[in-house]
């Protein structure tokens, strides 16, 4: 009794300090808007998700209710999973909630949930809905220990893209094999196309996949509820900058991310380019302990790259003689006030970065050029590296060429070679040709990209509002036939009214006539009742005059007959 009245005295503290519960719910939609997008490794980022405010003494069961509404999925239809803070600091759907948990307040669910998985701040959720081939919303299947859920996501190596096509629940003993028809489907493959099948895992900071063999069951893979694996066509791609899972995950892993202040402002396959001048680097995002430069020299490229460069993993940049500031030390720390004053006049930096940059491209071009006609190798070792460089930029896909920002290293690297003859004489003017033509055919390269990235959307788009147009197709029929039926019922009751209007004038009018008859009958009895007693005593006399009269004649029959025999 002890106990359960500090649980209660405990719970009616927290209420009072705590009125409200945060609860996030995550859905198939985000994981699509996601990943691929935001992000790339893990399912979601739960600050992009709805959040409910939800007051903690009201039961999970209304929770449901403004969720049906949010959402529009019936209570019945919606099974909600539990997410887990593993070891590696990923967050994955752990269990669905019981029957008997749902029957909780919010508060108490909160903290029942809190006492078997680490403290959270607020209460994630998976909302799991599964849709008919119509598209609405069915009740989902029955789960037992056998069945895990799994999700899955779709690498295509030629577009270097990672995408988010469903989940499927599958049987521990069985193998991967059972399922490559539906992961077939799910990718728009042939039902028959050999696929490959990684798990994505998480080491410490490192984010790897792992191969999943088809011959064993997902029992032995270890695989359990919330696991992710990734999966592409079974091909040997030797072309591509990233041919598989585990290479994109690694160059993901080595690629240097600049805050989002500083994304270039375009896309590349839907996902924001990658800055790759090194001038547009802030130096305070870089880990201090390893390199001090102040926020002046940030803008001469030629300080930043020989002490970026060791740093940072982005193009290399010969070095240049420094030039620096005469009035800040080269290792000086940078000044706050400073920092505030330049983030406070950020508009006008990026409009002067942009034509800054237009400058410094003519001014390279003028550098190629004159590189194209008066360069002259010295050593063996820099006609072996021009080789290299050119060997390597050829080996890449154009638009990881151009999005890798080397065409400068490039085009210099091809000027060596013309200038030792290393290209047949039949060659030689091609060449040159393209390589003065590189700058504006990369321009149109993109331009022609970016056209292609919006029909696609704008393809995507259609798709999106195709099925939204078919959802809101396959409700209007019953609602409509709904409309309909109510109608011809209301139709009914008028007619029923009216029919129950004239009955009721009838019989009005009855109780009228009638009425009046019971009020002269009424009127009758009462003046019978009143000429009742004389009435009476006239008819006592008369029976007297009756019975004396009657007597007479019989006293008269008596007398007379002896005299008529």
């Amino acid at each position: 009794m002890e106990g359960d009245q500090d649980i209660q005295e405990k719970e009616t503290r927290r209420v009072t300090l705590y009125p409200y519960t945060d609860i996030k719910v995550v859905r198939d939609e985000d994981l699509i808007a996601q990943i691929g997008r935001d992000m790339y490794f893990d399912l979601v980022n739960h600050d992009k998700v709805r959040n409910f405010r939800i007051p903690n003494l009201i039961t999970f069961y209304k929770f449901k209710e403004k969720v049906a509404i949010e959402f529009d999925v019936p209570v019945k239809f919606q099974r909600f999973w539990v997410w887990e803070k593993r070891d590696n600091d990923t967050y994955r759907p752990l269990r669905p909630l019981t029957s008997v948990e749902e029957q909780r307040r919010v508060g108490e669910l909160t903290d029942y949930l809190d006492k078997k998985r680490k403290r959270e701040e607020v209460l994630r959720l998976f909302l799991e809905v599964e849709l008919d081939l119509d598209l609405q919303p069915v009740a989902p299947p029955l789960k037992s220990k056998e069945d895990v859920l799994l999700f899955f996501k779709l690498y295509d190596p030629w577009k270097e893209e990672l995408c988010y096509v469903g989940r499927l629940f599958v049987k521990l003993h069985e193998k991967p094999s059972r399922i490559l028809k539906k992961l077939n489907k799910m990718a728009g493959f042939n039902p028959n196309e050999k696929i490959i099948l990684f798990e994505e895992t998480k080491s410490e900071s490192c984010t790897m996949c792992v191969p999943i063999s088809k011959k064993l069951t997902f029992l032995c893979s270890k695989l359990r509820d919330g696991d992710i694996i990734c999966f592409q066509k079974s091909e040997k791609i030797e072309q591509c900058h990233c041919p598989d899972v585990p290479s994109f995950f690694e160059y993901l892993n080595s690629k240097v991310f600049a805050p989002p202040s500083y994304y270039a402002g375009d896309f590349v396959d839907g996902r924001p380019r990658l800055q790759t001048i090194i001038r547009d680097v802030h130096v305070t995002w870089l880990p201090q302990s390893r390199i001090n430069i102040t926020q002046e020299q940030a803008t001469h490229v030629e300080v930043i790259c020989p002490q970026v460069a060791p740093h940072v993993k982005t193009i290399p940049i010969p070095s240049v003689t420094p030039t620096v500031h005469p009035h800040v030390h080269p290792h000086q720390e940078p000044n706050l006030v400073e920092a505030e004053m330049n983030s406070s006049l950020s508009s006008f930096d990026a409009l002067f970065a942009d034509i800054q940059s237009l400058l410094e491209v003519k001014a390279g071009e003028a550098i190629n050029s004159s590189c194209l006609q008066n360069s002259v190798p010295s050593t063996d070792d820099e006609i072996t590296n021009a080789r290299k460089i050119v060997k390597q930029c050829l080996d890449m896909r154009l638009a990881s060429f151009i999005e890798s920002g080397r065409t400068r290293e490039f085009k210099h690297a091809v000027s060596v070679m013309l200038a030792v003859n290393s290209f047949p004489d039949s060659e030689v003017d091609e060449v040159t040709k393209f390589l003065d033509d590189l700058n504006k055919t990369c321009e149109r390269y993109m331009g022609a990209e970016q056209d292609i990235r919006e029909a696609e959307q704008n393809v995507r788009s259609v798709i999106e509002l195709k099925t939204s147009l078919k959802q809101l197709s396959f409700k209007f029929i019953p609602t409509r036939n709904r409309a309909e039926e109510v109608n011809r019922e209301i139709a009914d009751m008028e007619r029923q009214l009216a029919e129950r209007k004239v009955e009721k004038a009838q019989l009005q009018s009855n109780l009228e006539d009638l009425a009046g008859k019971a009020t002269a009958s009424r009127q009758a009895l009462i003046n019978a009742e009143l000429d009742k007693e004389p009435l009476w005593l006239k008819k006592v006399e008369a029976e007297k005059t009756v019975d004396n009269t009657e007597k007479s004649w019989e006293s008269l029959k008596e007398h007379c007959y002896p005299f008529l025999q």
